[in-house]
């Protein structure tokens, strides 16, 4: 890609530089007033325009530069409206404030190009943008109510594991739940450990059930667990706590594949760091899809100021959401992802037209 920089003393005046010299398939990637002496300023514009070179085999290129190869094609096919978001001071503002709160700037292109066509010529200003913005992006996502009075649970006895990488506050997170679950639905709730690895982690959990009231087993293999769960076939819920698995081998999601692989009715919680970089999420959440995922739960929401990453994952992929959690305290703090949560999340100073509880 041929990358230059233009100034001249209109912004139009400085279009028609990178026209007359790149052509028009240039692309603008930005532009502002610079200051040459102390009465007078000038417009300073960057261009791009893709140079074009061989083509790598496909099963050379990797994934990252496939990614970065489709986003350039989209800016490019596309340049009247990214030229467009970059001269519209409300569209530029929300553009770079998303970029900013790390989403993914394909997503966030391709929301405020449909934005834009949408709208089509209308005038446009901040709360129109956002409003769109924010409808086009709920459409996009799933959300789902596991605990709800219209929740299957009332059906028959429902497992829901708790499975993801270490560190991300599975057992926390499923203490939370089940005190929702047990005192708030008034479900009778029954807790797994399959975490014998980790050292406390059982007594952890058995405080928490200890607290709660309700019964815990442990179980160390598959057989047992299939043991475990008859011996709390009374139970309207059963939750079961996981070792956590590292995304980057397999073979130790593969094992829990195994320990589950004859009891159909579970279900999986995929619990998610809203601090981990964007793109362990990404590769977290493809190495876990084995387990036919139910939905995903982010915790540490309250660690973090970029939240993008986390609605990233909720467009790459189908899975819906169920839970944020926000803090340590149980069961204190955890709930429940709703549209008006996810878009405050990029939205933090307020928006309450767009989204519902």
């Amino acid at each position: 890609m041929q990358l230059k920089t233009y100034r001249a003393p209109t912004i139009r005046q400085a279009l028609d530089l990178v026209k007359r010299e790149l052509g028009e398939d240039a692309i603008i990637l930005g532009n502002r007033k610079i200051a040459v002496s102390e009465t007078e300023t000038q417009v300073e514009v960057t261009a791009a325009v893709e140079q074009m070179a061989p083509s790598a085999p496909p099963q050379e290129m990797s994934g990252d530069i496939r990614e970065i190869k489709d986003l350039l094609s989209l800016l490019i096919s596309s340049k009247d409206y990214f030229a467009r978001l970059q001269l519209e001071e409300p569209v530029n503002i929300l553009y770079h404030s998303l970029l900013a709160r790390g989403l993914d700037e394909k997503h966030c292109f391709v929301l405020l190009k449909k934005v834009l066509t949408e709208l089509n010529d209308s005038p446009v200003n901040r709360q129109k943008v956002v409003e769109h913005f924010g409808k086009l992006l709920l459409d996009r996502v799933r959300f789902t109510r596991p605990f709800s009075n219209h929740s299957s649970v009332k059906h028959g006895q429902k497992v829901f594991a708790f499975v993801g990488p270490t560190g991300v506050g599975k057992t926390t997170t499923l203490a939370k739940l089940a005190a929702h679950v047990r005192l708030k639905r008034g479900l009778r709730v029954g807790l797994i450990s399959l975490d014998t690895y980790r050292i406390g982690a059982v007594d952890q959990l058995r405080t928490y059930a200890n607290i709660l009231g309700i019964p815990m087993v442990v179980a160390q293999n598959k057989p047992e667990f299939g043991k475990a769960l008859a011996s709390l076939s009374n139970q309207d819920v059963v939750l079961v706590d996981t070792i956590g698995k590292n995304f980057l081998a397999p073979p130790q999601v593969q094992d829990l594949q195994q320990t589950f692989a004859d009891s159909d009715n579970v279900q999986h919680f995929l619990v998610l760091s809203a601090t981990a970089k964007d793109e362990d999420l990404k590769q977290t959440v493809q190495h876990f899809r084995p387990l036919s995922v139910h939905s995903l739960i982010f915790t540490k929401l309250d660690e973090t100021s970029t939240h993008g990453c986390v609605i990233n994952q909720l467009i790459r992929f189908p899975h819906a959401v169920s839970y944020f959690g926000t803090g340590q305290r149980v069961p204190e703090d955890i709930e429940l992802a709703t549209q008006k949560r996810l878009l405050a999340l990029l939205f933090p100073f307020g928006n309450g037209s767009i989204g519902k509880e």
